[in-house]
């Protein structure tokens, strides 16, 4: 996805777990069809996939702080 200046860029980490998410059930990496438990079954992925998206549309609907935003705060007081 390309990053623009707003809120898929300030987000873009919340994103990009879900892009991957999604490419890893793309290529059928899900228990159901491996057999390895680190995968996760269909019905997990789902439920996760689905709070993920929900905690994005919160976020920007709350305009809250984004995980990339916190994370560069925490690098910050930890340099300081």
């Amino acid at each position: 996805m390309e990053r623009g200046t707003g809120i898929v860029r300030k987000y873009s980490r919340e994103i990009s777990r879900i892009e991957n998410k999604l490419a890893q059930l793309e290529k059928g990496n899900i228990y159901e069809l491996t057999g390895a438990k680190m995968d996760g079954s269909l019905p997990t992925n789902i439920s996760k996939l689905r709070d993920e998206f929900h905690e994005l549309l919160v976020k920007i609907e709350t305009n809250s702080i984004s995980d990339g935003e916190r994370l560069r705060e925490g690098m910050k007081k930890a340099h300081d």
